[in-house]
């Protein structure tokens, strides 16, 4: 697409693909308000052209001229080659088919005041389109606090770093987070007869630290809070049915005790006690304790877990007497112009380090995981996102300078595969912030350490 633009306007008009969304990625040309159906054939025409003209991307070693747009640090291992298609020339910065009859199916559909480049997975074609308006709103937000912070790419965090104005950043982004929790607190507290607020989202999304704040922001506002998580209510293991290969997908709704979990809702919304729970995992049992929970009038109860916002979770409870919050990780952070950085690769490293970090396992066993845990985000998160009440984005632009330090060796000592050396080649782009300028509150203490919540 960038050589087909640059073919049709040289450098009159400047392509960025701003993100991933809508099943492919948000683009836009920086000098149009707004793209024509129009251009958009024209684009599209030409980048078919240019995949039946060309058949193949050539490749170049990369040279250090490459990639000193970026201000990235000096490696000693190779770069990725260099893309070249027709007059176009691009660095690259993860394994790339070089075959253009492999292209999967695209298409190119107008959006707000850009576009979005669709593409099919797996060379299935393309599924149909569902719009998403509240995370394409928080998306939005997020770019703005880039303004505000004056980082939109991997060159102006390294310029911040060197600069030694990193201090300044983390101060600002860790405010804007404090903000926004807050807001969504006085929001939760200006709905009357709200009972439960449901936290949902996909994997390494902070979910934990932000119930904590939350939790803090609404005493603020003179409502105090209990909290639930989700993962007591798995079913016994001999009663969930094993998937096909014989493993359980304990990501999936039918996992969960939903007749004891609906009941219990509704027994603390009404006033009543029930005795609390916890999930023994190394026998793969539920386990009822002794110490009863209830709800006073002055209080909430934040419930925690991935299907918070599948209806099947509140279905038959009143909705005023809950409020649903979609919380994830969505860095609005560029590499370059076409190049954004992957919300899924942000999350991923997230993991990798707290995986290690609490749980002992290597880079390895996580990424190894990752396949199945993204397949569960698909069936059973991301269908409801829409239906969350308030979205909240947990990344902070400055993130990926604290976890390199923890990541890059983790990743260096795992089995070499396109995940792993993508991963290397995201890490190697950034300078590093020691994590002493880390606020014991932050999201990012919940995965590298020493927060001043208890976990």
């Amino acid at each position: 697409m960038s050589a087909a633009i640059k073919s049709l306007y040289g450098t009159q008009r400047t392509l960025i693909v701003d993100h991933s969304f809508g099943g492919g990625y948000y683009c836009i040309l920086k000098e149009e308000k707004k793209i024509s159906v129009d251009v958009l054939d024209q684009i599209y025409n030409k980048m078919y052209q240019l995949q039946l003209e060309a058949r193949k991307i050539k490749i170049r070693a990369a040279k250090p001229e490459d990639w000193r747009h970026l201000l990235a640090p000096r490696v000693r291992t190779s770069r990725p080659p260099v893309l070249m298609l027709a007059n176009h020339i691009s660095a690259s910065y993860e394994f790339t088919n070089l075959d253009l009859s492999a292209i999967p199916h695209y298409e190119l559909r107008p959006y707000d005041r850009g576009f979005l480049l669709r593409i099919g997975e797996n060379g299935d074609e393309l599924n149909e389109y569902t719009d998403s308006p509240k995370l394409f709103g928080m998306m939005k937000e997020h770019e703005r606090w880039g303004r505000i912070l004056k980082v939109s790419s991997i060159y102006d965090l390294n310029k911040q770093i060197m600069e030694k104005g990193f201090k300044q950043l983390i101060w600002v982004a860790e405010g804007l987070h404090e903000k926004r929790i807050a807001a969504l607190a006085d929001d939760i507290s200006s709905q009357k007869g709200t009972r439960v607020i449901f936290v949902a989202g996909p994997s390494s999304s902070g979910k934990t630290t932000f119930t904590k704040r939350l939790a803090i922001h609404l005493a603020v506002n003179g409502i105090q809070s209990k909290y639930l998580s989700m993962d007591n209510y798995f079913l016994d293991r001999d009663k969930i049915t094993p998937q096909a290969d014989g493993t359980l997908d304990f990501e999936n709704v039918n996992c969960i005790d939903l007749d004891t979990l609906k009941r219990e809702l509704m027994q603390l919304v009404n006033g009543q006690s029930v005795f609390k729970r916890s999930y023994n995992f190394v026998d793969g049992k539920q386990e009822i304790l002794k110490d009863k929970m209830s709800l006073k009038r002055n209080e909430v109860l934040i419930f925690e877990g991935i299907h918070g916002l599948n209806p099947r979770i509140h279905e038959g409870m009143i909705a005023k007497s809950y409020y649903r919050v979609y919380i994830s990780a969505l860095t609005q952070l560029n590499i370059d112009n076409t190049h954004p950085v992957s919300t899924s690769d942000g999350r991923l490293i997230r993991r990798i380090v707290r995986d290690h970090q609490y749980r002992g396992y290597s880079a390895d066993d996580t990424i190894n995981r990752w396949n199945s845990v993204r397949h569960g985000e698909l069936r059973n998160i991301f269908p409801f996102q829409e239906h969350a009440d308030m979205m909240f984005n947990s990344a902070l632009i400055y993130e990926f300078a604290i976890l390199k330090r923890y990541a890059l060796p983790l990743l260096k000592a795992a089995s070499k595969n396109t995940i792993r050396d993508r991963l290397i080649t995201l890490m190697s782009l950034f300078h590093t912030i020691p994590d002493r300028h880390v606020p014991g509150t932050s999201i990012l203490r919940e995965f590298i350490g020493n927060s001043y919540f208890k976990y």
